[in-house]
């Protein structure tokens, strides 16, 4: 199955602010690790079984950091899916039948499928191409991961690994690729990549942090709608019929010059505020308006028509509330459409967000 992969620059220098560089916290579909400061996503999928992302290094720099991973238990297959696809985990399930066992991948045979494109790359730039292979090792918490390093010097430089992990069966392939002249900006920017990646949660929350915005999401909601501007990040992910919508606006004391909280909260909700209950509460010493209530009658047949033929975990009740961050000079707003049995969800997203 192609991967969509969109690109979009944001442009934030109106929004930077004299503040002591602290490195750059990235994490996408489960995937999440630390780079110096100012590194910013490039380029992304919207994939969580079969995707990529790429992170650039900021200024002139020519540093790429590479990341590729597929779902070992969830193997890519030709032409559409049979009805053996879909009936067979309902089968197990009714049988009560274990999941079949995700077979060991051969990562040096994948990693050097890699290599021999990035060799052909060389030979027509009429480059000498060499690599390097490490012997397979165990990393990681109990030796979850099965991994392998390797480096290459072609058409530039590169440094990266390949593994598998037991835990979320993800395979991983990330690399951090340069000028031939970057041997040990490569080899720095490698090391913390490799010592801060994990491909999974601990908590059952995945860390989503791009351009200053960082908040930890359910790892079995995944991402339905993004936009990705400049001042302006909006994310929405699903569960079932259930949605977590999460805004922020950047330059805050110029986006709301003329709007109180709650007039700014009023324009840009997905339901209407006027039959919720309302509160002012504080969420990290931040002056918050917070609204509470079941869904309309309106609202809930927009979510039917949403939902199409999906009724699971439909919700009827809405929590939501936004804040502003004097220290970031930012607006953050999250919104939670739930069902009865997920009380307290908005609760644990927005302790899970952090603005400064």
């Amino acid at each position: 199955m192609a991967v969509q992969v969109q690109k979009q620059k944001v442009f934030e220098a109106a929004e930077a602010e004299e503040t002591p560089q602290t490195d750059t916290v990235v994490g996408w579909q489960g995937i999440r690790f630390q780079l110096p400061p100012e590194w910013n996503v490039s380029a992304f999928s919207m994939d969580r079984d079969n995707g990529s992302l790429r992170v650039d290094a900021p200024g002139s720099s020519s540093l790429t950091v590479q990341l590729r991973w597929m779902n070992a238990a969830k193997p890519q297959r030709e032409g559409p899916p049979t009805a053996y696809h879909y009936l067979a985990p309902l089968f197990r399930k009714w049988l009560r039948r274990p999941e079949p066992a995700v077979p060991k991948t051969d990562l040096k045979a994948n990693i050097e499928r890699i290599l021999k494109e990035t060799a052909k790359t060389a030979k027509k730039a009429k480059s000498t191409f060499e690599s390097s292979l490490r012997t397979e090792k165990l990393e990681g918490p109990d030796d979850e991961r099965t991994a392998i390093n390797f480096s290459w010097t072609g058409v530039g430089r590169g440094q990266g690994k390949i593994w598998q992990c037991s835990v979320c069966n993800r395979i991983v392939i990330a690399q951090v690729v340069g000028l031939s002249k970057d041997q040990a900006a490569i080899s720095a920017v490698a090391s913390q990549l490799f010592a801060t990646l994990h491909d999974h949660t601990a908590d059952g929350f995945d860390l989503w942090a791009l351009y200053d915005l960082q908040i930890g999401i359910p790892e079995d909601f995944r991402l339905e709608e993004q936009k990705l501007l400049s001042g302006y990040l909006h994310l929405t992910f699903a569960r079932g019929g259930e949605k977590i919508i999460v805004d922020r606006w950047g330059l805050a004391n110029v986006t709301r010059k003329k709007f109180s909280l709650a007039d700014w909260f009023a324009n840009n909700a997905f339901v209407s505020l006027k039959r919720l209950a309302s509160d002012e509460e504080t969420i990290y010493d931040h002056d918050a308006v917070h609204y509470a209530g079941k869904l309309s009658l309106f609202a809930r047949l927009r979510l039917l028509r949403d939902a199409k033929t999906s009724l699971r975990r439909f919700p009827t009740r809405y929590e939501g509330g936004i804040w502003e961050c004097a220290d970031s000079n930012k607006l953050y707003a999250v919104q939670v459409l739930h069902s009865r049995k997920t009380e307290g969800l908005w609760d644990e997203v927005t302790d899970r967000c952090v603005c400064h």
